[in-house]
């Protein structure tokens, strides 16, 4: 992994790759044409861009900017954007070739992370739609899985269908160094998921892993607490606060 410091920002690269860091120069020149933007909130925003006639996607974040705890974090962190593009770099370089390739992160810093964005390859595909498309979804799943990858937030709109492969989208390809928390609630995200539910997909039956254990049964119960009443008022009062300008 390069970078370069390019007036307050410093680009990330990977050495192998030519000359990508002049990607980076363009978008914070703002040299770039924005063809679709499909998400603009406080949180995130995801645009397909167009440079130099060719399609890419870019994605904002912004949680890490606005929400105290988030940002405190980032005196220490790498942050979200320079985490992806290394984590799904080594995950591809691990056989994880699904992956949605991260070209470069951009990130300005001054002791807390002020902006950051990740720049990807588009992919022109379609929705994931039937049961031999989750089926294929379950292969990438075990073969991230295995290796200790999670998704972390696994439902099948982070999926897209390209020609007869299956892509994945939107995660930060993180390992998981201890046990299988992580793996399991990632199991039981997609077992809630609205595609699944309609197809009455059995996720469990279809996992590679099917002794539950402790790691299972604490996934399993923090999945169930978060689906709470009380939880869900929560949640709801929380986005309230936020159209009220709060930052949580």
């Amino acid at each position: 992994m390069k970078n370069k410091k390019y007036l307050e920002w410093q680009i990330y690269f990977l050495e192998e790759e030519n000359n990508t860091e002049i990607l980076g120069e363009l978008i914070l020149n703002n040299k770039y044409i924005i063809k679709k933007v499909f998400k603009d909130t406080e949180r995130n925003y995801v645009a397909q861009i167009e440079i130099e006639n060719k399609y890419y996607i870019l994605k904002e974040f912004r949680s890490e900017i606005i929400i105290p705890q988030r940002k405190i974090q980032t005196l220490l962190k790498k942050g979200e954007a320079l985490s992806t593009l290394i984590n799904t770099t080594e995950a591809i370089e691990l056989g994880i070739e699904e992956l949605v390739k991260p070209i470069i992160a951009l990130v300005k810093k001054r002791g807390t992370i002020k902006k950051s964005y990740l720049l990807m390859e588009y992919i022109e595909g379609t929705k994931i739609s039937t049961i031999e498309d989750i089926d294929k979804i379950m292969n990438l799943v075990e073969k991230m899985h295995k290796i200790g990858i999670y998704h972390g937030d696994l439902n099948t709109s982070n999926f897209l269908k390209e020609n007869d492969k299956v892509r994945i989208l939107d995660t930060q390809g993180k390992k998981e160094k201890i046990g299988s928390f992580k793996r399991w609630y990632d199991i039981l995200t997609l077992e809630n998921d609205n595609l699944v539910k309609e197809l009455n997909y059995n996720v469990r039956e279809k996992y590679y892993l099917k002794e539950k254990d402790a790691w299972f049964y604490l996934a399993y119960l923090l999945k169930n607490f978060k689906n709470t009443k009380l939880i869900k008022k929560i949640k709801a009062k929380k986005k309230e606060l936020r159209k009220k300008g709060w930052k949580i």
